[in-house]
């Protein structure tokens, strides 16, 4: 395959590594000079805009497709006696070798080409699209994506795709804002902002004059693989500004939201950010194959021996009886046997041998296997129990030669966004003023009560006075205890996309009747404020109206402010506009909110406020965020329902709902002016220090926050996943999921999907948390060089996995049958060699045989079985568990980022030896990993890190990898496919386009028929249309393909000994 990989390295003609650079005109290019509005034409000699995905080129087809195929061994053999059989001395025929020989290569070609071909139509149909490309004289005319060069001005409209990595110039939108979607990037369906710089917003598409005069230069980094980072400078009339991600439009995301916006191509073709992150499609063959190579050669060996002694036996009584062996009709006119050629005759009679006993290598094997392999296919293709209804698919087999590998799975690796869940959020429950609202049975509890495991708050946490409410009764306080099953989301005739919220005390109005119905009317109006979605459609049809939001969670909080009364329909710059229906029957009345500033939401802060100006005049921050974060600024004297709304966010973090904290604060106009003042002055700063001097005022105005109340969302699952993954680890198989979204959304999921369960420790390794952004904050007093800041989370990153291994080598018993004496990790000592130290056991209990059903329930890879109603493991005897208190980036709360209870332990190792030394805990403790992206990236340059992060991972139950780039998914996949050796099997399951290298890079790739496109299916070994189906296919046609390939080899095994015997 190495001729296969030049050949696309080659053909994409650049470098794939972040910080590399393309190889343009002979030299590395680290950076690169565009002309905007001046495409280049052979002056730099970019890369054009043409995309391929293709294993092979017309001309290089049938060598390279050949090649592949005689990477089977018995295919040169059966080569060889094809060629023997066309000699005139041959004992038969050569068209009974020949034959058989064409049919098992020409079916092989054949599926190469068919897999080809469908590459090369997607190619075809994406290079063809039509874009708006400015001819230089004002004027935009259509082109195709394939002829667009550097440089070129381009006009994208609203749903549509960007043909190449660009520049934003400006945008229809209001500050030259657009927001685009990048579900194909990073599975992310939440809009993103981005936005031109102020000198360039005047340039739009209908003043001709400013178009055939605009021209800059544009100095910026070369190629990389890189998606969030992006850094140059711009110079356009005599000034020089700097450029960053907020102005890059990458391939493969679309405009969503805004009329139009101008960019000018910066990265063409296989140069894009997206396609630096592919990788060659891969050549994949099944361990029966390779294991069928070894006994072929065994087998050549024996037949050579067979051959040979033949051969010798015929010279030697040849030479000794010559003419008295009639039978071989031995003249001197006879070439092949002269009695006077002795040795003519043992070498004749020794080619002879290999064609008369080529029966004990059967080329029939081969025909058989591969028509078993399409039969098989055509099982699973009709299987009607993998047919998706919904989208009207069945399951596809694109690899027949895989078939068996999907009984001998191990390590599944999942994306999570379309593949785990459908991305649909439904506003679920809330509490105001301490009382919580909202009935009914969530997915998680559905799920839980099926799988018999009951939902509550691990052992070791501190439990409150008051009774959990059962899925029975949903009542907390105040709230009116009913009967689930006749009311509630299954019989909600208010429910709708985002809104599957029941209790008979706030609909239809009712909430005006509640003592607290001005604290209900206030907490419902910051709901249809606080948020930055785009409402589409018309203020009429408030049914028809549709959301889009940063995000589908706050998508789901204007839809039910909306279902409360408070109707968002019109967003300006400057003034928000919401109609008040408060009673059945009550004419509506029009609101005008006056939008001051927008604090906007990023994973670092957790939160987003608004400052706004109500009708009557009030002056009011509003805000919204992680309990974890808001809490911590609420004002002690005016705090509101804190410890209430901390209780119901944490029993609705306990059945799998995404919880917000909302709370406002009152503003005193002399101190706003001045403060607006100051953050005004703040955003217009050029550089680093704009970043950090806006969060510093923004903290400050976010101070003395009133608690107003709480919300709880639900991530709606697809259908059946909970229970799938769950069979599925209880057949011994791990489950990873590989996201682009945040640590907090991947955990909720988590706990939805039974990945991560109540009890289980997380382990948190991530450079965004703030004792990483300590060494960025002392970074900039000292003054460190890049290199040096490096340096620093690199050791952080080490540190903290050294501490997580300590902790979870000592905590409990390993669900991987880890050897506790064993965790010191040589740096000399290769990758496999430290995992198979790790694999390895003194035990008899730790065989990780794939008979797990004869194994003690400890002797699992991941032993999921039901014990007094939760999932355990069998504890050790005589293992110091270490018990830890719960914090989150060393200071005590009670909830992640998202308000949900999970313990996000700091991992110090100071602290894991004191604790250490007070014995075991109550229970075996569970562990789940927890890493982001830029931790990631670390681990992935060092070998040593490597070992580290496999030996970890290895020890713990889950494994989530957030805000990781499509490439990272695919060198983790490689980095576990080859550090877990060639016994156990990866496989890697998603839906878009930033799943492919996963899919690729696993052993087996299954790719879902999901809303993302064909791009993750097309790259996949398998397709099915939901991930519930890989249940299905693992455990059922699994088991049967390997089952059945193996007792067909058998059989052929079985000839063979027979035929040994006979010859």
């Amino acid at each position: 395959m190495a001729g296969i990989t030049k050949l696309w390295k080659r053909k994409k003609g650049s470098n794939s590594g972040a910080g590399n650079g393309t190889v343009v005109n002979g030299h590395d290019e680290d950076s690169r000079t565009i002309h905007c509005n001046r495409p280049d034409h052979g002056l730099f000699s970019y890369a054009g805009n043409k995309t391929s995905t293709r294993k092979y080129s017309w001309w290089s087809f049938v060598p390279l497709a050949l090649f592949v195929q005689y990477q089977r061994a018995a295919y040169w053999y059966f080569t060889a006696m094809a060629g023997l059989s066309l000699a005139p001395f041959a004992p038969y025929s050569a068209i009974s070798v020949w034959l058989p020989l064409i049919f098992v290569l020409v079916l092989g070609l054949l599926r190469e080409a068919w897999e080809d071909l469908r590459r090369a139509r997607g190619d075809r149909e994406l290079n063809n699209r039509p874009i708006e490309w400015h001819d230089g004289n004002g004027q935009f005319v259509e082109k195709r994506w394939r002829d667009l060069r550097v440089g070129d001005l381009v006009r994208v409209k609203d749903g549509d795709f960007f043909p190449s990595d660009l520049l934003l110039v400006s945008s229809t939108g209001p500050d030259g804002i657009c927001y685009v979607e990048t579900m194909n990037l990073d599975g992310e369906t939440n809009l993103k902002a981005r936005q031109a710089l102020e000198v360039t917003w005047g340039i739009d598409g209908k003043d001709e004059r400013k178009l055939k005069d605009f021209t800059a230069e544009l100095l910026c980094e070369g190629p990389n693989a890189s998606l969030y980072t992006f850094s140059g400078r711009l110079k356009y009339n005599n000034a020089e500004l700097p450029v960053g991600p907020p102005q890059l439009l990458l391939r493969d995301s679309s405009l969503q939201n805004t009329g139009s916006v101008l960019g000018v191509v910066v990265y063409t073709g296989h140069d894009t950010k997206s396609m630096q992150n592919s990788t060659p499609p891969p050549t994949k063959r099944s361990r029966v194959d390779k294991y069928l190579d070894k006994v072929i050669w065994l087998m050549f060996a024996l037949l050579l021996a067979m051959a040979t002694l033949t051969g010798v036996i015929i010279g030697i009584r040849t030479k000794q009886d010559g003419t008295d062996i009639w039978y071989m009709r031995p003249t001197e006119s006879n070439p092949y046997y002269n009695p006077q050629k002795a040795a003519i005759v043992g070498i004749v009679g020794f080619f002879n041998g290999l064609v008369l006993y080529g029966y004990l290598i059967p080329i029939a094997l081969y025909v058989s296997l591969e028509v078993v392999r399409v039969a098989q296919a055509l099982f699973m293709i009709n299987d009607i129990e993998m047919y998706d209804p919904a989208s009207d698919k069945r399951a596809r087999v694109k690899s027949p030669g895989l078939n068996e590998e999907l009984g001998q799975v191990d390590t599944i690796f999942s994306d999570k966004t379309g593949t785990l869940t459908s991305n649909q959020m439904d506003f679920f429950r809330c509490t105001i003023q301490g009382v919580s609202y909202g009935k009914g049975t969530t997915e998680v509890e559905r799920a839980a009560e099926k799988l018999g495991m009951p939902l509550g708050p691990s052992p070791r946490d501190p439990r409150p006075d008051s009774t959990r409410p059962t899925s029975r009764t949903q009542s907390v306080d105040n709230a009116i205890e009913v009967d689930t099953e006749s009311l509630g989301p299954e019989n909600n005739p208010y429910k709708e996309k985002g809104f599957n919220f029941y209790d008979e005390r706030l609909l239809a109005g009712k909430w005006v009747q509640e003592k607290s119905a001005e604290s209900i009317r206030f907490f419902f109006e910051i709901l249809a404020l606080c948020h930055t979605a785009i409402p589409e459609g018309t203020p009429e049809e408030p049914s028809l109206m549709r959301y889009r939001a940063e995000s589908p969670d706050e998508a789901a909080l204007v839809v039910a402010a909306k279902q409360f009364g408070f109707y968002f329909y019109k967003r300006t710059p400057t003034t928000l506009h919401v109609r008040e229906s408060l009673r059945p029957g009550d004419p509506p009345r029009d609101q005008v909110y006056q939008l001051l500033d927008v604090l906007e939401f990023s994973s670092l802060r957790k939160r987003m406020s608004i400052t706004v100006r109500f009708p009557d005049g009030r002056l009011l921050l509003l805000s919204k965020g992680a309990d974890s974060v808001i809490l911590q600024r609420v004002d002690r004297k005016r705090s509101g329902p804190v410890a209430e709304t901390t209780r119901h966010l944490k029993l609705y973090g306990e059945v799998g709902l995404r919880t917000l904290v909302v709370a406002y604060k009152v503003l005193d106009e002399e101190e706003y002016k001045s403060w607006a003042k100051r953050y005004a002055d703040a955003r217009s700063i050029i550089g680093k220090e704009r970043e950090s001097r806006t969060e510093e005022l923004a903290e400050e105005i976010e101070q003395g926050l009133t608690v107003v109340g709480g919300t709880g969302v639900e991530d709606k699952l697809q259908a059946g996943v909970p229970e799938a993954v769950d069979r599925l680890a209880r057949a011994g198989i791990n489950i990873w999921v590989l996201t682009g979204d945040k640590v907090e959304t991947a955990i909720n999921i988590g706990y939805a999907c039974s990945l991560l369960r109540q009890g289980m420790d997380n382990l948190i390794v991530s450079l965004e948390g703030s004792e990483a952004r300590a060494i960025e904050e002392r970074a900039d007093r000292e003054g460190w060089s890049r290199d040096k800041i490096q340096e620093g989370q690199k050791n952080f990153v080490s540190r903290k996995l050294d501490d997580a291994l300590q902790l979870v080598l000592n905590g409990h018993v390993n669900p991987r049958g880890t050897s506790t004496s064993e965790r010191k990790i040589s740096v000399s000592e290769s990758l496999q060699s430290a995992l198979s130290r790790s694999m390895s056991t003194k035990s008899s209990g730790a065989n990780l045989s794939r008979n797990a059903s004869k194994n003690a329930a400890g002797t699992l890879t991941r032993n999921l079985s039901v014990t007094n109603g939760r999932h355990s493991r069998n504890p050790s005897e005589g293992k110091i568990g270490v018990e830890m208190l719960p914090l989150v980036d060393g200071q005590k709360v009670g909830s992640n980022g998202e308000g949900l209870d999970q313990r996000e332990w700091a991992i110090s190792k100071e602290s894991a030896l004191t604790q250490s030394r007070k014995g075991p805990p109550a229970e075996p403790t569970e562990y789940a990993l927890v890493i982001d992206g830029q931790s990631l990236a670390y681990i992935l340059a060092e070998t040593v890190l490597q070992e580290r992060f496999l030996e970890v991972c290895i020890n713990c139950n889950s494994v989530l990898c957030c805000r990781v780039s499509p490439r990272q998914k695919a060198q983790v996949t490689t980095l576990v496919r080859k550090g877990l050796g060639l016994h156990r099997l990866c496989l890697a399951i998603g839906d878009g386009a930033n799943d492919v290298g996963m899919i690729q890079a696993a052993n087996v790739g299954v790719g879902i028929l999901g809303v993302e496109g064909a791009q993750a299916a097309m790259a996949g070994d398998f397709a099915i249309g939901q991930f519930r189906f890989l249940e299905r296919l693992l455990l059922v046609h699994g088991r049967w393909c390997y089952r059945r390939i193996s007792l067909m080899v058998i059989f052929f095994a079985a000839l063979f000994q027979l035929s040994l015997i006979q010859t």
